[in-house]
């Protein structure tokens, strides 16, 4: 028979591990707000990329130019 003890214990551990960082607020607070952040990013991106597009279709440069300037700075 196969001794398991070492595999159980650095599974018992992993678990611990990973249940120790469950309940820890600071990297739950961390992830969350990296969340909302990425949400938010990308919500910015696909307005720009629609106010653009409403410009080029009404052909109006100046709010095109503008759109694109804002964008460009976003993207960073």
């Amino acid at each position: 028979m196969k001794d398991n003890t070492s595999y159980n214990k650095d599974m018992n551990d992993l678990v611990k591990y990973k249940l120790q960082k469950k309940n820890d607020p600071f990297a739950f607070n961390m992830v969350a707000q990296m969340i909302l952040d990425e949400s938010l990013h990308a919500h910015q991106i696909k307005r720009y990329k629609e106010k653009i597009d409403e410009a080029l279709e009404k052909r109006d440069e100046a709010s095109f130019m503008k759109l694109t300037d804002e964008y460009l700075r976003f993207l960073g």
